[in-house]
């Protein structure tokens, strides 16, 4: 029915214009006299669908979209246990088990960072040094400790830290807080702490450095791809060690904060007595305030954790902690559901077990997926989580015609994914998701490499709309004007 409206909508402005074009060429010379003209005559009449070819193709281009895309799920190398997704200008051109829950390995993030899209987008995270008011200060000696009071912030980072990785990553200056405490110090006229620095993790209680034992198996952690998990948390909660250019993860993260910003003190000429170590932050009401940091805005937090793990398993916790509940994984995992449910996200088979896609037993449905990249369409946190597939580790497998498109992948395990969005020659939004779980690490160990046939099968595909689907253009468009003569 609306094609039929939109149809006599435009034959209707085409018939009307060109009465009123014949009315003006008659008031302008009613007396001309006999000529001899060569005019234009329409091989398509007005009232003829050839007028709106586009629109008189898409039945048939859907169409044939959908059997093709359909192909790439029906060759023998692809799992049983698959999702797929695709829509058009968000009308769905292909399904199938798009509401099973698969493992998504790191596409999990892309679920963590919708989630945390729930914040105002003001959130940042503050991370403070306070002391005792009750401390006194002789001959500039500070008779007490100094408390390190964690704030949860994930990207807390020293500049020696960060100068191991190849790229730019967004940080919250641990070197700065440090700067700052020094100057404030001196301004108190304080050059020597007899005490120490304490590190209190309290924003996150109770207390996780990490999830083995819960949903990580005792060998996920054994790679350092995640660093322990704490309120308290500097480098990651690693030991840089720039001389062997290794990493160790640390004990106590809040005493290995701790023991970082007494370092950096020294070097900025406090002088302090004790040995780093954990413990509690005086009562409020007897607190002094030192120092004390922000973090950047919680979207660009959101886009490290993309890259990195530790960050998105701390965004994980804090949504849990937000929610009302608690950072551990459990409540944390219900946190989740109770932000994408908030959004108008379909939670129904989603089990989001830990932030990062870590865990194996995280459960992600291609329909999540779909309406989380739809939602984002014009803004949003999760829509800067796709990017240009040139730039992408896919772009080796980067076909024709997709130069327009956006992506994320995952390939871990048994576990490949894709979500990503392109933008048609004719100006259609074309969205997709897939996710594909092989039976046994094993079975994926050749396959499941970034640019597999399953990915670049469905690339392909995509970048073909709408070209190689539907009748050619040519034969339905408006035929050639012919020239005829008249004499009037």
């Amino acid at each position: 029915m609306r094609r039929l409206l939109l149809l006599s909508a435009i034959l209707a402005v085409i018939l009307t214009a060109s009465v009123l074009a014949d009315r003006a060429n008659k008031a302008v010379e009613p007396e001309a006299p006999n000529t001899t003209n060569v005019t234009a005559s329409l091989n398509t009449p007005v009232l003829n669908a050839r007028r709106i070819p586009e629109w008189l193709r898409r039945p048939r281009s859907n169409e044939e979209f959908s059997v093709a895309l359909s192909r790439v799920l029906n060759k023998p190398s692809v799992p049983t246990n698959r999702c797929l997704k695709v829509h058009r200008d968000g009308i769905e051109i292909a399904a199938e088990n798009s509401n099973s829950g698969l493992v998504p390995a790191e596409l999990q993030r892309l679920v963590t960072v919708a989630a945390v899209a729930n914040f105002p987008p003001d959130t940042v995270f503050v991370t403070k040094v306070v002391g005792n008011e009750t401390s006194v200060i002789n001959a500039g000696v500070l008779e007490g400790d100094i408390f390190l009071v964690g704030g949860a912030d994930p990207v807390l980072s020293t500049s020696d830290y960060l100068s191991r990785f190849a790229t730019e990553r967004t940080a919250t200056s641990f070197d700065q807080l440090a700067a700052e405490l020094s100057a404030a110090l001196r301004r108190r006229g304080i050059t020597s702490i007899n005490g120490a620095v304490v590190g209190d993790e309290f924003r996150f209680s109770p207390r996780e450095t990490d999830y083995v034992g819960t949903v990580w198996s005792e060998t996920d952690n054994a790679n350092n791809e995640v660093g322990p998990l704490s309120g308290l948390l500097v480098n990651d909660g690693f030991i840089w060690d720039r001389q062997t250019e290794s990493i160790t993860r640390a004990e106590d993260p809040a005493t290995n904060a701790a023991a970082l910003l007494t370092e950096l003190l020294i070097r900025r000429g406090i002088n302090i007595n004790g040995d780093p170590r954990s413990g509690e932050q005086p009562p409020s009401a007897d607190q002094v305030e030192l120092a004390k940091i922000e973090s950047p805005a919680i979207a660009e937090i959101a886009m490290r954790a993309l890259l990195d793990a530790t960050t998105a398993e701390m965004l994980f916790k804090e949504v849990g902690r937000t929610n009302g509940l608690s950072s551990a994984s459990n409540d944390a995992f219900y946190g989740m559901l109770v932000a994408l449910f908030q959004q108008g996200l379909p939670i129904e088979g989603n089990q989001p077990r830990d932030g990062s896609g870590l865990s194996d037993q995280n459960k992600v449905t291609c329909d999540l997926l779909m309406a989380i990249i739809e939602r984002n369409a014009t803004d949003g946190i999760a829509r800067s989580a796709l990017t240009p597939i040139a730039a992408s580790v896919l772009a080796p497998c980067a076909p024709l015609g997709g130069t327009n498109m956006r992506i994320l992948s995952a390939d871990r395990g048994s576990v490949t994914a894709l979500v990503g969005e392109m933008i048609a020659s004719n100006g259609a939004t074309i969205t997709f998701t897939l996710i594909a779980n092989a039976d046994t690490e094993l079975a994926a160990a050749e396959d499941f490499q970034p640019c597999n046939s399953i990915q670049t099968s469905l690339l392909e595909t995509v970048a073909a709309y709408p070209e190689n689907y539907g009748p050619p253009q040519e034969s339905i468009s408006p035929l050639a004007v012919v020239n005829t003569q008249q004499t009037s």
